[in-house]
């Protein structure tokens, strides 16, 4: 035990098969490493290339190896195995494109190797000396083993860390699928702002009409038509409830953002409806009136009523109304403003009761929620339209390819859509 001996001429009784597997293996990474180094020659990132350079020297020291080769086999085997993995993480990357966490992960790996080279040279100068021996054997095994567990700890990591980067990626993605819809939505909101100071500047450029009782009706004041998904068959029932009654009393209901504004205009837009009123439909977005005097102005602005000498607002919309000889659509949007006014309720319900009066007139009302406006004042046509619901999945998808039309074949577009109810 200890003593200097001649190395031996065949591999110990007992364990040929086992040294010649594992002779098999090394002899089989001599071609893994003539590979390996022509494909290093190629990786345009110093520090991944330092670090697969660090392994390929591992390698070549492991080959020179005589004693303990079923363990070097292994070592040799985790090492060739992270050569792959560290250049097929950066195939194709510059070195600007990798991030720092990757970097630092490379570089824990360039140490790791670093530290096995050290111990391997230890048992290798052992070898040198030709010392053989029950304790330098098991000894040299045991810091074989460790540094066969070092690499394999190593591989986990750096495995790891390529799965948080790639999720990090994923994530980064999502949000970059986010933001477009939000500048979609954005750029919604921005054209139906323009539309409202255009319908403002049309308004001030109109003259001022006769005292004759009636209403010049024009369609630029209705913003354009807009271009929905996934509404079709809510479209078609509002359709028939204008188309099936002298005068409709229709609320499309639903939540904020769901699309109602849009599903309303997409109605009024429908050459039925356009030729079944004349052309004669009026939009009066209600966003503003956070009073009432303010909710009835602004009605009296969108039908420009004749003047008359009467201090009721209100009234002379009514009379105007009343004059008409020609049936007309009044859309009002976004009702959920006044009706809102704490202790107001009864005195929009009387404003509803008032126009839903006009025989002339089919009203049409847009509202946050789920509950009719005004039930005990206005008797709403039949039957009533259901709350508008969320997208469904192809629906959703149809709306955000038009807003973001190279996104058609992500794979995190269907998940996103989910997350947003589409």
């Amino acid at each position: 035990m200890g003593q200097e001996q001649s190395r031996p001429s065949s591999p110990a009784a007992g364990a040929s098969a086992t040294r010649s597997a594992g002779v098999a293996v090394l002899g089989g990474a001599v071609i893994s490493l003539t590979l390996l180094e022509k494909i290093m020659d190629g990786v345009p990132i110093p520090f991944v290339k330092g670090s697969a350079g660090a392994a390929l020297e591992v390698i070549k020291l492991l080959q020179s190896m005589y004693d303990n080769k079923v363990d070097c086999a292994d070592l040799l085997q985790q090492s060739t195995s992270l050569i792959v993995v560290i250049l097929g993480s950066f195939d194709g990357k510059q070195e600007d494109q990798i991030p720092d966490h990757l970097r630092h992960a490379v570089e824990r790996l360039t140490t790791t190797f670093h530290d096995v080279m050290r111990e391997l040279r230890k048992v290798e100068r052992r070898g040198n000396r030709h010392v053989v021996g029950v304790a330098y054997t098991t000894d040299n095994a045991k810091k074989l083993k460790g540094c066969a567990a070092k690499l394999d700890w190593a591989i986990q990591e750096f495995q790891v860390t390529i799965k948080v980067d790639s999720c990090l990626k994923d994530l980064e993605r999502h949000e970059q699928l986010k933001a477009e819809i939000q500048k979609g939505h954005a750029e919604t909101v921005d054209a139906v702002g323009k539309s409202k100071v255009e319908i403002l500047d049309a308004i001030a450029q109109v003259k001022e009409p006769s005292t004759t009782p009636n209403l010049n009706l024009p369609t630029s004041v209705m913003p354009p038509e807009p271009t929905i998904f996934g509404r079709e068959a809510f479209i078609e029932q509002a359709i028939e409830l204008f188309l099936n009654n002298n005068s409709a009393r229709i609320v499309i209901l639903g939540p904020g953002g769901i699309g109602k504004t849009s599903t309303a205009l997409k109605i009024i837009h429908d050459k039925r409806i356009q030729a079944r009123f004349d052309k004669s439909c009026i939009w009066i977005s209600c966003d503003q009136a956070t009073s009432i005097p303010l909710l009835v102005e602004l009605i009296a602005q969108g039908l420009k009523p004749p003047s008359s000498k009467s201090s009721d607002r209100f009234q002379e919309v009514i009379a105007a109304l009343e004059s008409l000889t020609q049936r007309v659509v009044l859309l009002l949007d976004n009702l959920e403003t006044p009706w809102d006014i704490e202790g107001q309720q009864s005195n929009v319900a009387q404003i509803l009761a008032r126009l839903a009066a006009v025989d002339c007139v089919s009203l049409m009302v847009t509202i946050r929620g789920s509950q009719y406006p005004a039930p005990d004042s206005v008797q709403w046509s039949q039957p009533p339209l259901a709350p508008l619901a969320p997208l469904e999945i192809d629906a959703g998808k149809d709306a955000f390819l038009r807003i973001a039309p190279n996104s058609a074949d992500d794979p995190e577009l269907i998940p996103l859509l989910k997350e947003l109810d589409c």
